[in-house]
């Protein structure tokens, strides 16, 4: 059976519509996977630098002799302090910074590190108000938390 030519051109047509509507669905599945992924990639920072901010507040709170520091010098002090004469793990692991994936950005004072940063200069997609870049974004211990006894 022999087509005809307005048969073969309909059925190029059809195929054609077909890809350019595939492509502009994949496009917009792509973009939806992009943005999940932001927002994945958000709540982890918010998850691990208030996990880390928390061992910092933890590990100025333990009462060390006169002469210690408060804070941490390096967040692996975070994972074993020993200033007490037995061990203490404020901290199970340190993440990096999930944004970046390199290691976080300090925030330091003469006592020690207070607190974590991301380094990276994106916009959050809902960071708090008046923050622009995730660098912006500071996760802070208390300024004088109260020592336990």
């Amino acid at each position: 059976m022999k087509r005809s030519r307005s048969q073969v051109g309909f059925t190029y047509l059809m195929l054609l519509w077909w890809v350019a509507i595939s492509g502009v669905l994949l496009t917009a599945l792509a973009q939806r996977w992009t943005v999940e992924a932001q927002r994945q990639k958000e709540m982890d920072l918010v998850f691990k630098a208030g996990q880390i901010k928390s061992a910092i507040e933890a590990y100025a709170k333990v009462p060390v002799h006169e002469g210690a520091g408060r804070y941490p010098g390096q967040l692996s002090d975070l994972l074993e302090d020993r200033r007490t004469g037995s061990v203490r793990h404020h901290l199970r692991r340190l993440w990096p910074d999930p944004i970046t994936g390199q290691p976080w950005g300090l925030i330091r004072d003469q006592e020690g590190i207070k607190g974590v940063f991301s380094l990276s200069r994106k916009k959050p997609m809902r960071g708090p108000d008046g923050v622009l870049t995730f660098s912006e974004w500071r996760f802070e211990a208390a300024s004088n938390p109260a020592p336990s006894p």
